[in-house]
């Protein structure tokens, strides 16, 4: 009996520590496991890849199955080169997968085989790479980078034909694929086709013209036609991009010490700007505000970026940021005014310019938009009023003068 009744105080006790147990280990919210996730997503962009692994790994250690915080770890080990780890991550991708029935994680799935294929090209073991690749064609169809990787993998097998094949399908899904025609380049001048060769890597450096190698290759292809003067040309090119590479690969360095280093990050952006790789400087002003929300430069130059692409839509709300950081930022009441009139949003345009006005009553730039908004809206003598006042802040305002010109005419014509 006592035997007994020590059982039943064992089990009790035992009991008591399971329900305690239960109740000391945290619940983690859908939200709580949304922001860690993201935040894992903001070691990766600032390459603070030890904090990354570190992230993903405390959500694994809760959810083993979690595709999408293995499929960031296999990335991050494929950009460490750390190949046999990214390896293991990208098959254990699969396998859960797999044995789910891939739910609805195709896409996941399509890009652990093509994740795969890419460390298999650089391990030389392209029939490996190649199965991986078609298995990535199957499930993601649509998708240009898979045939890019066929392609890769024909050109390295010598099988230039099917290259061309898998380069033109790539290209049919997105023309705007630089790295498919600078392989087509190349297997141009294997097939001794220097002009053709000339046309694909020109089509490269058009789409992206900060790829030093293009400019590189393109000069190859000019000594095989005899064309040295072109050649001496895209070298000189070429050296001008390394140098470009060569710094910012030193500012990277710089920041993989200091990342939170926003001057640094503003010099990172401009190079990339300077040098036409608008992707990339749109990639690090926007995680400059996303470290400091309140860096007015790094709006108004994300803004000004946008709108020298022709992007309204994107650009106004960087310099509406501006306004509420510095409501005296006259330039960005400048810029919103014309931006708002090339939509047509003219009492938006009139509004912005106006106040411009009214923080510089001088400023003929803002009268400028004022009277082409008039003009554009058919108010004649509003218009003409405005071109009056530009004239009289400053009487050599030769645009004025042509513009008045042409709208007095036109209201004699119309009387």
């Amino acid at each position: 009996m006592r035997k007994l009744h020590q059982f039943k105080y064992t089990k009790l006790i035992n009991t008591w520590l399971i329900l305690t147990f239960i109740l000391i280990i945290p619940i983690i919210s859908i939200s709580q496991i949304e922001s860690e996730f993201k935040r894992g997503l903001d070691y990766v962009e600032l390459r603070q890849y030890p904090e990354a692994v570190d992230i993903f790994n405390t959500i694994l250690s809760r959810n083993p199955g979690d595709v999408k915080a293995l499929f960031q770890l296999g990335n991050i080990y494929k950009i460490q080169d750390q190949l046999e780890l990214s390896v293991e991550t990208f098959n254990k991708i699969i396998t859960e997968l797999e044995s789910n029935d891939l739910l609805d994680q195709s896409q996941i799935y399509g890009y652990s085989h093509l994740a795969l294929s890419e460390i298999y090209c650089k391990q030389s073991k392209l029939d490996i790479a190649k199965e991986h690749a078609l298995t990535a064609v199957e499930i993601s169809p649509s998708d240009a980078d898979t045939y890019y990787r066929i392609g890769y993998i024909h050109t390295h097998q010598a099988e230039l034909n099917k290259a061309i094949t898998s380069f033109q399908k790539a290209l049919k899904l997105n023309p705007d694929f630089a790295e498919v025609y600078e392989w087509l380049g190349l297997i141009a001048v294997m097939q001794n086709k220097p002009k053709e060769a000339i046309t694909h890597y020109n089509k490269a450096i058009q789409k992206k013209p900060y790829i030093q190698s293009s400019y590189y290759n393109l000069a190859k292809a000019y000594r095989l036609l005899g064309d040295f003067e072109s050649a001496k040309k895209q070298l000189m090119l070429f050296q001008k991009m390394k140098k470009y590479y060569d710094k910012t690969y030193a500012l990277e360095g710089f920041l993989a010490e200091d990342p939170l280093n926003s001057t640094l990050r503003m010099k990172l952006a401009e190079t990339h700007s300077k040098h036409q790789h608008f992707s990339a400087a749109i990639d690090t002003y926007r995680t400059i505000i996303r470290l400091n929300p309140k860096y007015v430069e790094a709006y108004d130059k994300l803004g000004r970026l946008y709108m020298g692409l022709n992007i309204p839509d994107k650009a106004i709300p960087q310099f509406q940021h501006v306004l509420q950081l510095n409501p005296n930022a006259v330039e960005a009441y400048v810029r919103l005014g014309w931006l708002f009139n090339s939509q047509q949003k003219y009492e938006q345009a009139e509004w912005h310019l106006k106040k411009a006005i009214e923080k510089m009553p001088k400023l003929t730039l803002a009268y400028h938009g004022l009277a082409e908004i008039y003009t554009q809206q058919g108010r004649i003598e509003k218009a003409i009023q405005t071109y009056n006042t530009i004239l009289e802040i400053s009487p050599n305002d030769k645009e004025a003068i042509s513009a008045l010109q042409r709208l007095e005419k036109t209201e004699k014509t119309n009387r």
